[in-house]
Parts: C-alpha cells; sequence; structure tokens
C-alpha cells in the first residue's frame, strides 16, 4: 500500500493549494482513489523489466529516435528514483547538482520506486522531436483506469526531457538550460532572477529579498556567500517545465527550493519562507516540522495575514477534533493532512515558544539540533526553553488557540 499513501498524500497536497471549493470537492474524491488506488488498478508487471509504449507518431524508422526510447526505457530500469552516478543522465548535470534530475523527487514521492510507479501507470512515449543538435522526449504516465469517479488522477504527469549526445552515447539532460536561454536575467546581492520575457520585473521586491537574505545570513548563517539563481513564473505549468513536466500533478506546488535554486509560480520576487529553506545552515537531522516551522516563523510571518491564517486552520482543528487533532499526533505526523499541511503552523508554533524565550540564540540551536523524531524534537525544545513537557504542550496548544481568536 506503499503506494497508494504515496498518491494520497500528493492528492491531499494539491487540494491544499485550491481555494474553489467545487474543485476542493473534486479532490477529495481523488483522496478515495488513492485509498483504493491498488485495488483499482491492474498491476502491469514484466519479467524483462520496465517497458514503455510508444505512439505511431513517433519516428521509430530513425536510428537516433530509436536510440533516445532505448535510452530512456534503459534510464527507468536504472533505479532513477535513486540519487547515484546513473550512466543514463549527462555528466556536466551530475557534477553541478546532487539531485540531479529535477523531476525525481515529485514522481517518486516517499520512497516509491519506479517499478512501483510504472506498474501503476504505464509510461507512453508521446513524442521524440529534434531540437538542434537535441532530442527532446515526452512520456505520459497514466493509468489504465475508465471509472469516471476515479480518472482525475488518471495521469501522473507528463514527463518531458532532453537527449544529447556525450562522446558517442545519448544520455538524458534536464530541461532548464534550454527554457533559461531565452528568459531574461539581474542580479540582487546573492540573487540571480530569472524570468521570462513576459514578465515585468518588479525592482521593490527584488530589494527587498536582498536586504532579507542579507539580513538572515547574518543572524543564522554568516558563513554563507553562495549566489543563488531565483526562477520567477507566472502559473504552476510553467515552474513544471523548470522540473521536466510538460504536465504537472504530481508534487504541483507554487514554490520550492532545491539544489541552489528557489522557483515560484506566484510571479513574485519575494518568497522569504523559500529563501529560509535555501539559507538554513545545512543539517541532515532537521526534521520536517522544525524545516518547515522555520520558514513559516522566519519567512511566511514577514507577512502577518497570511503567517496567522495558516496557525488559525491548525487552531481551530484543534478545538474542533482535539481526540485526533493534537500535539502528539501533530508535531509527529500522524496526522500531516487535513486540508493543509500541519507540519507548517505546528513548527511555526514551536519556533514561537523558543524565540520567546531564547531569541536567535534559541532558534539557531533548534536549526542544528537532530530534531528527527518526535522524541528528539520535544527534548530540544524543552532544554533551550527549560519547560516540561505538559507545559510545553499547554502553551503550544494555547498559542494556536488564541491564534482563532484574533483579527
Amino acid at each position: 500500500m506503499d503506494f497508494a499513501v504515496a498518491l494520497f498524500q500528493q492528492t491531499a497536497w494539491a487540494i491544499c493549494l485550491l481555494t474553489n471549493a467545487f474543485e476542493r470537492m473534486k479532490y477529495l474524491m481523488l483522496l478515495l482513489f488513492a485509498v483504493f488506488s491498488l485495488a483499482c488498478i491492474t498491476e502491469q508487471k514484466s519479467t524483462s523489466g520496465i517497458r514503455v509504449l510508444v505512439s505511431a507518431r513517433v519516428d521509430t524508422i530513425s536510428s537516433e529516435v530509436k536510440a533516445v526510447v532505448k535510452l530512456y526505457e534503459r534510464y527507468l530500469n536504472a533505479r532513477p528514483d535513486s540519487i547515484y552516478d546513473n550512466p543514463f543522465w549527462n555528466a556536466q548535470e551530475k557534477a553541478l547538482y546532487a539531485d540531479f534530475d529535477f523531476s525525481r523527487a515529485s514522481m517518486y514521492p516517499e520512497g516509491i520506486t519506479a517499478e512501483q510507479l510504472c506498474s501503476n501507470y504505464q509510461p507512453f512515449v508521446l513524442s521524440v522531436e529534434p531540437v538542434g543538435e537535441k532530442y527532446q522526449i515526452r512520456v505520459l504516465f497514466s493509468s489504465p483506469t475508465t471509472d469516471p469517479d476515479y480518472t482525475g488522477s488518471k495521469v501522473w504527469c507528463i514527463q518531458k526531457l532532453n537527449a544529447v549526445k556525450e562522446g558517442q552515447h545519448w544520455v538524458l539532460q534536464n530541461l532548464m538550460a534550454d527554457v533559461r536561454k531565452t528568459w531574461n536575467s539581474q542580479q540582487k546581492g546573492l540573487i540571480e532572477y530569472v524570468y521570462p520575457p513576459t514578465h515585468v520585473f518588479n525592482e521593490e521586491k527584488a530589494q527587498l529579498s536582498a536586504a532579507f537574505c542579507s539580513d538572515f545570513i547574518k543572524r543564522f548563517n554568516p558563513s554563507y556567500n553562495t549566489p543563488f539563481t531565483y526562477f520567477v513564473t507566472n502559473s504552476v505549468d510553467d515552474m513544471g517545465l523548470l522540473e521536466n513536466f510538460d504536465y504537472y500533478f504530481v508534487g504541483v506546488t507554487t514554490g520550492k527550493a532545491r539544489e541552489g535554486m528557489i522557483l515560484t509560480a506566484k510571479g513574485n520576487e519575494y518568497y522569504p519562507h523559500e529563501f529560509v529553506h535555501l539559507l538554513l545552515p545545512k543539517n541532515k537531522n532537521r526534521g520536517f516540522v522544525i524545516d518547515e516551522g522555520l520558514a513559516e516563523f522566519l519567512g511566511t510571518k514577514t507577512d502577518v495575514k497570511a503567517y496567522r491564517a495558516n496557525l488559525k486552520k491548525l487552531g481551530s482543528d484543534l478545538k474542533a477534533d482535539a481526540s485526533t487533532i493534537n500535539f502528539k499526533s501533530v508535531v509527529s505526523q500522524e496526522v500531516r493532512f487535513n486540508g493543509y499541511q500541519t507540519a507548517y503552523p505546528a513548527g511555526a508554533a514551536l519556533c514561537s515558544i523558543v524565540y520567546s524565550r531564547a531569541n536567535d540564540k534559541g532558534l539557531l540551536e533548534l536549526m542544528t539540533a537532530d530534531t528527527s523524531t518526535f522524541e528528539k524534537t520535544v527534548a530540544t525544545v524543552l532544554e533551550i526553553t527549560g519547560l516540561t513537557v505538559d507545559a510545553l504542550e499547554k502553551e503550544w496548544t494555547q498559542l494556536l488557540e488564541i491564534t482563532t481568536q484574533e483579527p
């Protein structure tokens, strides 16, 4: 059932992005599909590994096109869900980026393997077209379901990648290098803004961003001096192209920080939440709740209205259903979604408590501590604040519930 759980989480996250009530109801129906997806979808297993289907549009008479299709099929069979020196990806990007396939994290969430994905969503090569000396391959991942109740999540994604020659062999490449060739750029402090020609650059917000980053670095990460790229797009589809998606359902979001880059679909030069993610001191043992809590408390909070709105969601749920939504269930992430990601307000409330007692010093301790489990997170906060477990839980609950009473 791991695959069904992952689909449930992806669909729930999509719901978080929707404000229209009708659209939210449509997506809620998809959650039922996520729970029963393995029962509803006929698995297509092959003893010879993952095989792709190919559209009649694809010119398989061409030896180069056939080589690109074979390259992609070999890549699917070479653990594309894992980060390692994959022989079917180009060397230049492998040297530049740890997670070099920019579509990997979204396509294979929560440890889902390529074999699991392809057994439920058959890969279908839509096209292989020449672009200069390269080829671009588009691949549809879709389920065979025809049940109208479940067809809303029939398409996992349409992945689009470049194939380039490396010596005598074809290897795969991200789309980003080609996309940005036709886009404009401006440098503001450590930030290189890259945006399409249709976007009107906002100088005031860019200056605000540079000042935010400078202040954050000074407070929490003074050794940070690495320039990064900020891609401004105006839609999730434009942002999806930067992560190799011609159609973006799986992992759909309006912004993220990755590999020395920030991507946004909001058409906005100022994104403090993602700045925090990028500029935090490196810590592989920092848990998701604390990571998102820091981004909320130090980033999103620059917009007080938006910050309080996120806290109010959790505060209202604590009052309405304390047996299900409570300190333990949310901070441990037993309850990850409830129409929104609970980690954001839950972590922000913990950060608020730490800051009220230990200021920046306390937050820095929290940033660099091992908070990879619920127990370690609680122990860290107790050590910083001097509170008992009962006192921490009470203050955390009260802080969130009080927020629901604020205008």
